[in-house]
């Protein structure tokens, strides 16, 4: 089970269920967040009230779908079940997406293009893009088409807020479905940085390079409070954390990490100052892109 494009001694089922593990608190205070708070007192409408945890877990189950067609039909894989459905990271793949987009999504839109998506690039074998990344944009560019996108709930689109850097850390930022609670992430970014698979340089030097960025971007602009405030909204420090550092598409060499980071924050920067919703995932699929380039020049 082990892969040897990982360079870890760690089996991807093993390294799926830490990142599955550190993803659990997240997910429940996306949960309250966006279903609970919204709708308690309004129980009639109980989609709305489970449509965070319907997201989250149909991710799930795609990835688990995606690899157990490709094992049994295609490969004709003999191997147990539990090896089957972690074959790949597609099932955290899932969770990860589900958790990024905005609660506004069409949960069937979602299926439908992240199912496409996960079972072209099983055939795929040596893709060198970020899958979460690039699935994740294709679904906000669909949204985009159809209707207006906001990472705002029915909530927040109703209010106008003047927000604290604590009130970041606790969640009341706007962001993806699991992605707002700025001390949850820096906890879940504790906990998987004491792996040894983790690639723990890619979000420390990722968020040091694009906050250095920001905050000097703000002080020329005399608005530090409102830049500031930005490094715990959109889902940024969740990408840095759970999507740039994808085993197979984030550089793995140790100069190659620390180019990769610089890149990555740089690029988040840029793409910022343009369009902040899709700053960062932009940025990690175009560097996602470069990953093996980076890792044979620092090779040499």
């Amino acid at each position: 089970m082990n892969n040897i494009y990982l360079r870890s001694d760690y089996s991807i089922k093993k390294i799926s269920k830490y990142i599955l593990l550190s993803l659990i608190p997240l997910i429940l205070a996306g949960f309250y967040k966006n279903g609970i708070k919204l709708y308690i007192n309004d129980l009639v409408n109980i989609y709305g009230l489970f449509k965070p945890l319907m997201i989250t877990i149909s991710g799930f189950l795609i990835g688990i779908l995606v690899n157990l067609i490709y094992e049994n039909l295609i490969k004709k894989n003999k191997d147990t079940l539990s090896n089957k459905i972690f074959s790949s990271f597609h099932p955290i793949y899932g969770i990860i997406i589900g958790s990024i987009i905005s609660i506004n999504t069409n949960i069937f839109l979602y299926i439908i293009v992240t199912f496409i998506i996960f079972m072209i690039s099983k055939f795929i074998r040596n893709t060198k893009i970020n899958i979460m990344a690039f699935t994740s944009l294709i679904i906000i560019f669909i949204i985009n088409i159809t209707s207006s996108f906001t990472f705002l709930n029915i909530y927040e689109a109703t209010k106008t807020f003047n927000l604290s850097s604590f009130d970041y850390l606790i969640g009341k930022g706007s962001g993806g479905i699991n992605t707002t609670y700025g001390l949850l992430l820096l906890i879940s970014l504790i906990i998987l940085a004491s792996k040894s698979y983790y690639k723990k340089m890619i979000p420390l030097f990722s968020a040091l390079t694009f906050t250095f960025l920001i905050c000097g971007y703000g002080i020329y602009n005399n608005e530090i409070e409102l830049i500031f405030n930005n490094i715990f909204s959109n889902g940024i420090l969740f990408c840095f954390i759970y999507i740039a550092t994808d085993p197979i598409s984030s550089s793995y060499t140790m100069y190659g990490k620390l180019i990769y980071s610089l890149l990555l924050g740089v690029f988040t920067f840029i793409f910022f100052l343009i369009e902040p919703t899709l700053a960062v995932l932009g940025a990690i699929l175009i560097v996602s892109i470069l990953h093996d380039f980076i890792d044979k020049l620092c090779l040499k």
